[in-house]
């Protein structure tokens, strides 16, 4: 009875497993780059604002389309306004006034008034600038999944490389738990001394504090990525890409070497439509030297009575007006010329970032370059330095067990280990990071 309960124990527990494995979402590099540029928090606020410019340029358009308002009144005199005349035509003496009042107690009117510009050069400026708002916005979102894209890469990988050190620290973990239990049975026996054991213990105990980091740091890491990636924390993700694969792959010359076009770089896209911007803006402080015109229609209906009563037997009387609205700008005190200058050296101050922007991304891309090569370098240096430490240590270990070395030997052997690993998930984690800026500077993402 109880071999099957904990049969059942044991396949619910599978089953419980092998559920979270199916719930769990994989993702390559380039698929979490992807999911990030559509599910990122970044990435659905540049959404966003592409979305409102398209709306922007819309308003504007309307705003040069035939505009109709209503509009309804109602007036009621506490007391009628009192007027006054000479009394003299009237039989009253001269020099004296007679005081009336004239109008109704009550009124009411309705007013359909249609308007429709005729010409605004503002106007017609501020069509082709709702337009460069647009790419504007445009090129922001461009330019945020190129940051959401290196920001995911670095990501990614820093979780591997921590995946890595986890996987090298159990090892070394184990590797000494084996040699501890060995040096206790040697110790037992006589064959080795109190000082043997106690070293192993104390490298154990090191390497288990630094396994149960780098397990706190594993978290930590998903968790950024997943945040990166616009995935709830509390989701469960998988990456297919291993270290090798992403550290190696596009690695080298090809990468050194790939053409370099500065007016393709989103950051110089960006400049260039801020440069059309200030010229638009120039245009249109310009165009408010120019006349507008505008034509308009009403129609009003309007009632009068001394009790509220137009809705029953009121008489309603009709207006109707067509007319043009002309407005010429004639003097301002210089203040039109003023706003105009201001636009001009606008221009004038973009024209000189947009040649600074340019000279910054070939130096941008010259350091990337530098430390993608140094970065390179310095990880195959820190992966063959990984394996002849590996070697000497198991070298040393054999001597050890054989009686040749002393425990201080093989506690130098794994010190050495230790730091040699270090220094390659170090260099690992360099060099990812070393290319994505090479990419982003290359504008390959």
């Amino acid at each position: 009875m109880k071999s099957k309960l904990l049969l059942k124990l044991s396949l619910l527990c599978l089953f419980s497993i092998s559920i979270s494995v199916v719930n769990a979402q994989q993702f390559s590099l380039e698929e979490a780059q992807q999911y990030a540029v559509e599910h990122s928090y970044q990435a659905r606020s540049a959404n966003l604002e592409v979305e409102k410019s398209q709306r922007k340029v819309k308003e504007t358009i309307s705003t040069g389309l035939p505009q109709v308002n209503a509009t309804a009144s109602y007036q009621n005199y506490i007391e009628l306004p009192v007027q006054l005349v000479p009394a003299e035509p009237f039989g009253g003496n001269p020099g004296e006034y007679a005081e009336f009042t004239m109008g109704t107690e009550q009124q009411m009117g309705f007013d359909l008034r249609a308007t429709q510009l005729l010409f605004d050069g503002s106007y017609f400026v501020g069509l082709q600038a709702s337009k460069v708002y647009l790419e504007l916005s445009k090129n922001d979102q461009r330019k945020t999944e190129t940051e959401i894209k290196q920001m995911v890469t670095q990501s990614y990988g820093n979780v591997l490389v921590t995946e890595e050190n986890i996987e090298i620290l159990k090892q070394n973990m184990e590797n000494l738990q084996s040699q501890l239990e060995e040096t206790k049975a040697l110790f037992q026996n006589g064959f080795a001394e109190e000082q043997d054991r106690d070293q192993l213990e104390l490298l154990l105990a090191n390497a288990k504090n630094a396994y149960e980091q780098a397990l706190r740091q594993k978290d930590i890491s998903r968790n950024q990525l997943k945040f990166m990636m616009g995935i709830d924390i509390n989701s469960e993700i998988e990456l297919t890409d291993n270290l090798e694969e992403i550290t190696v792959s596009n690695a080298g010359e090809s990468l050194l070497n790939t053409e370099f076009d500065v007016k393709n770089h989103i950051d110089y896209k960006v400049l260039s439509t801020q440069e059309q911007a200030s010229k638009l803006l120039f245009k249109q402080e310009k165009s408010t030297y120019l006349p507008k015109l505008s034509a308009f229609a009403s129609y009003q209906q309007n009632s009068y009575s001394n009790e509220f009563n137009f809705f029953d037997d009121s008489r309603w009387f009709p207006t109707e007006v067509v007319g043009l609205n002309f407005s010429m700008p004639i003097f301002s005190s210089f203040g039109r010329n003023q706003r105009i200058q201001q636009a001009k050296i606008e221009m004038e101050q973009v024209g000189v970032a947009k040649k600074q922007m340019e000279q910054q991304l070939l130096i941008q891309l010259e350091n990337a370059r530098s430390e993608y090569t140094f970065a390179l370098s310095q990880f195959n240096t820190a992966k063959d330095n990984l394996k002849l430490a590996e070697r000497i240590y198991n070298k040393t270990k054999i001597k050890y067990e054989e009686g040749v070395d002393s425990s201080m030997d093989l506690t130098q052997a794994n010190n050495q280990l230790l730091d040699t690993q270090g220094n390659y998930i170090n260099a690992a984690l360099q060099l990812i990071n070393a290319k994505s800026n090479l990419d982003k500077a290359l504008n390959n993402y």
